[in-house]
């Protein structure tokens, strides 16, 4: 996503299309995760605290004159195509208000086409092609999704066949991985190679590892400082949609989908009511501000002996508050 800063009459009305998205112009009464979301928007995406109310619950007929920029057109439109999935629901009238904002502002974002699955429950459909980006970006490093990337996914549902998970090793890569360990303590190369260890994850390498191209979603952690429990995976998922122009929305909406919704989407955990809205789109802006896109060209191996401190300084990384430190802590969502 790319961070926007709306004016006084901009704010006014990307909150009053929120509202009338989230209440179907006026049709539904808001639930307060819907009015704490709303709330968390404006705080960390649009930059105004105390938050404001709307002067009306439909579409400002002025939206389009208002929004003139591009960039702020696109943003609005995936803030917009967020707020159907928190209640829940996915429910046809708060999409036709998304429909008809994106309409009125000239825009088309795989958020939508999303959004236009989900309502109606075409849930497979959405799979596949959240699979197939997500094979193409995070797990080539072609940025298309190769034969040689669906055989790796193959590779990962057998069973343990001992003669040819030899075979399956890739020892140089592996050997390289298992290098990191011999690095510095305090560098981004050591802190992904504990990354790994500490939890008992495969290394790149290993027969059941997923393909190299995944190492950044580890990156995304270590970098982000959110661990791998349920509300630290949904954070991981926040700051990477905010990272990336590349999965933004299939990120975002997928977490909201299959940890906020119940809709089981992907493999994995399915959850309901997950979503904090503080702390989920305060993630989305670290990932906003981080100036370096990890889905857009991204070489770990540039980066593995800088301090990670230091790589974070780089990347402008929004640092941790020690409130948001002692929060993540005791939603075991902070990384060890």
């Amino acid at each position: 996503m790319r961070i926007i800063h709306p004016d006084d009459r901009q704010t006014a009305a990307i909150v009053q299309a929120m509202h009338a998205v989230a209440t179907a112009e006026g049709g539904i009464e808001l639930l307060p995760v819907e009015r704490d979301s709303i709330a968390a928007i404006q705080r960390h995406l649009l930059h105004r605290d105390p938050p404001i109310e709307p002067a009306g619950r439909a579409l400002p007929a002025d939206l389009a004159t208002v929004l003139d920029d591009p960039v702020m057109r696109c943003q609005t439109v995936r803030i917009l195509a967020m707020l159907p999935v928190i209640d829940k629901r996915v429910m046809p009238a708060k999409v036709r208000v998304v429909e008809d904002a994106a309409e009125r502002l000239g825009v088309e974002d795989q958020g939508l086409a999303i959004l236009r699955q989900a309502v109606k429950g075409q849930y497979r459909r959405l799979a596949f092609g959240l699979m197939m980006r997500s094979v193409a970006h995070y797990w080539s490093p072609t940025g298309k999704a190769r034969l040689r990337d669906w055989l790796d996914m193959l590779r990962i549902g057998m069973p343990a066949i001992p003669g040819l998970y030899g075979f399956l090793t890739d020892r140089s890569l592996l050997a390289r991985y298992e290098g990191l360990g011999g690095r510095p303590h305090d560098s981004f190369g050591y802190g992904i190679w504990r990354f790994y260890k500490d939890r008992g994850f495969p290394i790149p390498g290993e027969p059941k590892s997923f393909p190299e191209g995944w190492s950044k979603h580890e990156a995304y952690h270590v970098i982000s400082e959110y661990e791998t429990s349920l509300q630290g995976e949904m954070l991981n998922a926040a700051f990477s949609g905010g990272n990336t122009e590349v999965l933004c929305m299939d990120l975002l909406l997928l977490t909201l989908l299959q940890f906020q919704a119940g809709i089981q989407v992907m493999p994995g955990p399915c959850l309901t009511d997950e979503l904090r809205p503080d702390a989920f789109f305060r993630a989305v802006a670290r990932g906003m501000a981080t100036s370096v896109d990890l889905l857009d060209g991204w070489d770990l191996w540039t980066v593995v002996d800088l301090p990670l401190d230091e790589l974070r300084r780089r990347y402008h990384v929004p640092p941790l508050s020690p409130e948001e430190r002692a929060w993540l802590a005791a939603n075991k969502a902070l990384l060890a």
